[in-house]
């Protein structure tokens, strides 16, 4: 494995992608940016970046961990959708330099950075002007989503909106409340999604993954979901690796989830050529 870190903004050396690399010899591999959560104030890619991006190294993705703009004032919408944007971007144009396929880069997010990954998978194209690029080439193959903030239509609605636009209350408008509710966003243009919640997460309700997928299911977009019984918010990988001695992190039921979401994609890769199983 090689590990190497790109920078992305010149102006902002908080933008990086931290890369993990398997043997280059083997072309066309496909590519996994992964997003960490932190609710829009940080970014914990100790216990949802690296495992993660070596989760999916270990099923054949060259994997990146994104490293994107909080802390500050200035850091509001749809700053962080920016950053992931020039990451797939990032990607696709050094598809060469990393032996892997453009048409085949996926990305992972979890929690707030799940929002931000689907907004990567639903609102793209609010940053395509500013990026001056053409319609949908920063838009994902396909996402998973890990306990993802979706709405503000939940009451109270996650702290995460507060800090991503920068607010003191929760007050938005009708027109915030369209722009970031993913499953207001959605659309037949969306990419594919694979979905997972735990139905005793007490931090991000479950109920927003829910409104997500029936979205996708309305507007016929791709989408598998698994919805688990117990398990707090946060709990990755739900092993050893991930728990950090935290037993409630520990669970059976969620371990093997990088595979089963791996599983989807390919289905989609066989859905697109032509080879479909039965």
């Amino acid at each position: 494995m090689k590990q190497e870190r790109f920078f992305l903004d010149p102006s902002d050396d908080r933008v990086m992608l931290d890369g993990y690399l398997p043997d280059l010899s083997r072309a066309d591999m496909p590519a996994i940016l992964v997003i960490a959560g932190g609710g829009y104030a940080c970014v914990c890619d100790d216990r949802e970046g690296e495992p993660i991006a070596l989760a999916f190294l270990a099923l054949g993705y060259a994997a990146f961990v994104l490293h994107y703009r909080v802390g500050k004032p200035t850091d509001v919408y749809p700053a962080q959708l920016l950053d992931a944007s020039r990451a797939i971007l990032f990607l696709r144009q050094n598809a060469a330099r990393f032996s892997i396929d453009p048409s085949q880069v996926y990305a992972v997010g979890f929690s707030a950075g799940g929002h931000l990954c689907g907004s990567l998978a639903c609102a793209f194209d609010d940053v395509t002007d500013l990026l001056g690029i053409e319609k949908g080439e920063n838009r994902p193959t396909a996402v998973a989503l890990a306990y993802p903030v979706v709405t503000l239509n939940e009451l109270p609605p996650a702290l995460s909106f507060s800090r991503l636009l920068n607010r003191q209350d929760n007050r938005y408008t009708p027109e915030e409340i369209e722009t970031l509710s993913l499953d207001l966003r959605v659309n037949a243009e969306s990419a594919p999604m694979f979905l997972w919640h735990t139905a005793e997460d007490e931090v991000v309700a479950p109920q927003g993954t829910l409104l997500l997928a029936a979205a996708c299911v309305r507007h016929h977009v791709p989408c598998a979901m698994e919805l688990y019984p117990f398990g707090p918010h946060g709990a990755s990988l739900g092993s050893e690796i991930t728990a950090e001695g935290n037993t409630g992190y520990l669970q059976e039921q969620i371990q093997g989830w990088p595979m089963r979401a791996d599983r989807f994609f390919r289905s989609l890769r066989e859905r697109a050529t032509g080879n479909r199983r039965h």
